[in-house]
């Protein structure tokens, strides 16, 4: 028999185990994960995306609540688990995606809009072109040089994006009549998925997110930790609309017993990328982690907001038990969407191939892509950048097509963690990769040959659900402390630098940042 408090067994002895639930933005993953960190069991389901209007990327609430439902189930029916034996439940979700309804008929008034929605775009260019906005920004500029304050330097430096859900909010006010409404009788809530989640989950009783996903909307102040007055005053958004901010690894609500069976409680929301460096272990500033999935993210662990005058954004990591990490993220959002567009274009038919054709030509013979489908983030940002191709001849083959985009995308990986060592003062000594792309030989190495960096890949690229197993079983006392993880985690493959590719490679990014030149501004002209 166990103990009463024995967080890893029921009270009859029977195994206990965490739920780890990773929505990302076309699929949802449910994963048992047992007392080693092993994952047991799994399932999956697919997130179906609405495209009403150009720019419009909507998700159906009930879609997404009804598939959450069922990919838990499936994972407790493969894991042969009933309620009683989940320790807890946590949830990692895609940043900024949101929906609003009622206080208190739960009336949902439109659907999920998108963080990769951009209706709200000329919303953002007015603000961001504002008399309003210039004389704040340089306003800021004065009091930083003054002070050196970093809060100062961050104001001067905002710039608006469609992706920033606060511009969203202000969209729905401005455009959906009953929202406004609402906000005016104070009967309004807005959520990201997580919150909506934890709403239905508990009934209608909590209305919650966690620091990670509240600092990635652009109306939290992460140097107060509280939700910006200012911001959500310029917004024309009510405090009293937004979640409660709790601690990432804590308890956020029980879930109404008819659902799954029993009274399963949860005890962390994330953000996805947060999860996943935490996931990697990445807790100081001395540890870097990029995830190469969609795009590629980098993000480094800072003990203060960072503010960056190259494009990285401050976040929260996490905070744990009113601990706060934080990072910062650099992002570049073509990586595995180029390698999808190439398939689609008859490049090469196997993606698992195409580490062996890159390998197969000596270089990319004079061939340089730019991958840009959505511009070009930092540090060069320019939104108005295309995805190009350049030094074509007679004598190209697929196999130089293929090299040139792998390289490409190893460039804007080496320029992130550039900027990331310029900026924070450090050299890495390794990069810890996941994201399906990290299984790709000839990136890897690629990296590890341009930035001098040890490439480690680790062996569950499942980080990010790796990330909300650790969290929720911290709060249970499932797992005791962050010292368990370091044996929990293991890294299978590492690339190191060879000399004799270096300076090709060094040559091959000029020749490459030529052609980014060539691309920027593309769109305006």
């Amino acid at each position: 028999m166990a103990s009463a408090a024995d967080a890893t067994v029921t009270a009859d002895g029977r195994p206990k185990y965490i739920l780890a639930v990773d929505i990302g933005s076309t699929t949802m993953r449910c994963f048992a994960v047992d007392a080693n960190a092993k994952f047991v069991a799994s399932a999956v389901q697919p997130i179906d995306t609405q495209l009403p209007a150009p720019g419009h990327v909507e998700l159906d609430p009930e879609m997404l609540w009804s598939r959450f439902v069922t990919v838990v189930k499936d994972a407790m029916k493969s894991a042969d688990i009933a309620a009683d034996q989940v320790s807890s439940l946590g949830i990692a979700t895609a940043r900024g995606t949101f929906t609003s309804w009622h206080r208190e008929t739960g009336e949902v008034l439109h659907p999920f809009i998108s963080w990769q929605d951009t209706r709200s775009a000329e919303l953002a260019k007015s603000w961001n072109k504002s008399f309003f906005f210039r004389a704040l920004a340089g306003s800021s500029r004065v009091l930083h040089t003054v002070t050196q304050a970093n809060r100062f330097l961050a104001m001067a430096l905002i710039e608006f994006k469609a992706y920033h859900m606060c511009i969203r909010c202000q969209w729905v006010l401005q455009n959906i009549p009953r929202a406004q409404d609402l906000a005016n009788q104070g009967q309004l809530m807005f959520g990201t998925i997580d919150t909506y989640l934890v709403w239905r989950l508990s009934g209608g009783k909590v209305h919650a997110t966690d620091a990670s996903n509240a600092s990635a909307t652009a109306l939290y102040d992460s140097f107060s930790m509280s939700w910006s007055t200012p911001c959500c005053k310029l917004m024309g958004v009510p405090r009293d609309s937004l979640p409660r901010v709790c601690d990432t690894s804590s308890h956020i609500c029980t879930c109404d017993e008819d659902i799954f069976g029993g009274p399963i409680e949860v005890h962390c929301v994330v953000a996805d990328q947060q999860s996943a460096a935490f996931g990697q272990m990445c807790w100081n500033s001395k540890q870097i982690k990029c995830t190469i999935g969609t795009g590629s993210f980098v993000d480094v662990a800072t003990s203060s907001p960072h503010a960056s005058g190259s494009g990285f954004v401050p976040l929260v990591g996490w905070r744990i038990g009113g601990d706060v990490t934080f990072l910062a993220e650099g992002h570049s959002a073509s990586a595995g969407n180029c390698i999808e567009w190439a398939r689609q274009m008859g490049w090469f038919e196997d993606v698992t191939k195409t580490s062996e054709m890159a390998q197969s030509v000596e270089d990319s013979g004079g061939v340089c892509f730019v991958p840009a489908f959505s511009g070009i983030e930092s540090p060069v940002k320019d939104a108005n950048a295309c995805c190009s191709v350049f030094g074509l001849t007679p004598a190209t083959k697929r196999e130089h097509l293929v090299r040139a985009l792998l390289e490409a995308l190893a460039f804007r990986i080496s320029q992130l963690v550039e900027v990331a060592e310029s900026e924070l003062h450090v050299h890495f000594e390794a990069i810890r990769v996941d994201g399906g792309v990290s299984r790709n030989d000839f990136l890897l190495q690629t990296i590890a040959d341009l930035t001098g960096c040890k490439v480690m890949r680790v062996e569950n690229l499942e980080t990010t659900a790796m990330g909300v197993a650790f969290f929720s079983g911290l709060s249970t006392g499932f797992f005791k402390s962050k010292d368990e993880f370091h044996d929990k985690v293991r890294f299978t493959d590492t690339f190191s630098r060879k000399p004799e590719n270096s300076a090709r490679l060094l040559a091959a990014r000029t020749l490459w940042e030529k052609a980014v030149d060539r691309s920027r501004g593309w769109y305006k002209r």
